[in-house]
């Protein structure tokens, strides 16, 4: 009995013994001195969170690249700006590191439409930027169509010598630059492959259905931008309210929706195959509801249809161009995802699903007041978090058998000393 308690009170002293050399090693070397892991320890991070931005960027495409997917960074002149063509090269750098030139160097050399599958042109695009807040940008209420009320662009918007509201004006009415080759040019050469153009086409669209013709003149400068740049384009409709996923929406405004669709594809029908259309952006019911009822997936479905039918329908290069179908909400969840199956193409092997990714929410937003908010990346936490949701996609392209490209995604830049 005695020489066990002697044997435990050896085992106690070894373990203090052991506890106090490991808090010496990392805190206090022999010397007294303070070591460089608690020098580490006690610097507080000051300033932008560039640098956890850039480890967010740098997981994030990997998985992006593991997967086969192509991601579109959302960028409203917080990546790139587009006024002073400058860039936040760390993240930038933490983006582009995960493409090799040998893997990622293509470059059309051939002239004219050359028909290439979905599963090769997301791989042609190897990483993408969003033209955010610029022709998207809007003052559109579907609400108050009917009614004298107009948008706040449309009513104080600046006006050409006519009194019609000038494209600059809605393009800049966000607080974007307006477009040039130069800033196109800028993103190319940050090393991006492809622009997805968001556009709103609400304001711009008569009793008729019919586009404004300077605004679709403007758009397609803008696209010409992107092709000229040697990139691929993605042109989408995007904040047009009007196209909900209900009954009563879609019996409504179908006939605009398949008129729209008509004159985009007439207007870029001779473009190669790097211009790709896509469907929609985010459409979900009336209510923008998040947990819509389940017809609401049935009238997704219809809206994709209606868009690829009418794509196909205007001949020319439209026949075989690749096109971009989405969930609702852009949601990747199984939920969402389990529709997509039933949407059928004239032509095989050239849909391509959009879905949107923002995880981890407190993370990646400024001011997501649902959940807690952080400055810092969280390896153990926010990594598990964006696997789960990549394997939820993979799952799905897998039983559709079709390529995957994150639309949206990235994580807003943030002073540390605001998150705390």
């Amino acid at each position: 009995m005695i020489y066990t308690m002697k044997k435990i009170l050896l085992f106690v002293n070894l373990f203090l013994a052991m506890v106090i050399c490991g808090c010496t090693s990392s805190g206090v070397t022999s010397s007294g001195q303070t070591s460089s892991t608690e020098k580490t320890d006690k610097i507080e991070k000051t300033g932008w969170n560039d640098a956890d931005v850039a480890l967010y960027a740098t997981f994030f495409n990997k998985q992006l690249r593991n997967a086969g997917y192509t991601g579109f960074w959302w960028d409203c002149n917080d990546l790139i700006n587009r006024k002073k063509l400058s860039c936040r090269q760390q993240i930038i750098d933490a983006i582009m590191a995960e493409y090799p030139e040998e893997e990622y160097s293509y470059k059309k050399t051939t002239a004219g439409f050359v028909e290439e599958d979905a599963f090769t042109a997301v791989h042609n695009m190897k990483t993408g930027w969003n033209l955010g807040n610029t022709l998207d940008a809007s003052s559109y209420d579907w609400k108050k169509e009917g009614t004298d009320e107009v948008g706040w662009i449309i009513q104080w918007g600046e006006k050409d010598s006519k009194g019609k509201v000038t494209t600059k004006a809605f393009e800049t009415a966000w607080g974007m630059p307006v477009t040039t080759q130069e800033m196109i040019n800028y993103v190319k050469e940050c090393g991006f492959n492809a622009v997805r153009v968001p556009c709103t086409w609400a304001e711009h669209i008569d009793e008729d259905n019919q586009v404004d013709p300077d605004w679709m003149k403007r758009v397609h400068e803008v696209v010409d931008y992107v092709m000229d740049a040697g990139m691929y384009c993605i042109l989408n409709t995007h904040h047009d309210g009007w196209v909900c996923a209900t009954e009563n929406m879609y019996n409504k405004y179908s006939s605009r929706f398949e008129s729209l669709w008509t004159q985009i594809a007439k207007e870029f029908e001779d473009y190669d195959e790097r211009l790709i259309f896509a469907s929609m952006n985010e459409v979900t019911d009336e209510n923008d509801s998040w947990s819509p009822p389940q017809s609401v997936f049935e009238y997704i479905n219809k809206w994709n249809q209606l868009f690829i039918d009418t794509v196909r329908g205007q001949g020319g290069n439209n026949a075989k161009r690749n096109l971009v179908i989405s969930p609702r909400g852009c949601s990747g969840s199984d939920r969402d995802m389990q529709i997509l199956d039933k949407v059928t193409d004239s032509v095989e092997n050239h849909l391509i699903i959009e879905v949107h990714n923002y995880t981890p929410q407190g993370f990646c937003f400024n001011n997501a007041t649902w959940t807690t908010m952080s400055a810092e990346w969280i390896p153990w936490q926010h990594e598990y978090d964006i696997r789960k949701d990549f394997e939820m996609y993979d799952r799905w392209q897998k039983r559709i058998n079709k390529p995957v490209i994150i639309g949206e995604y990235a994580a807003f830049p943030k002073k540390y000393e605001d998150y705390r």
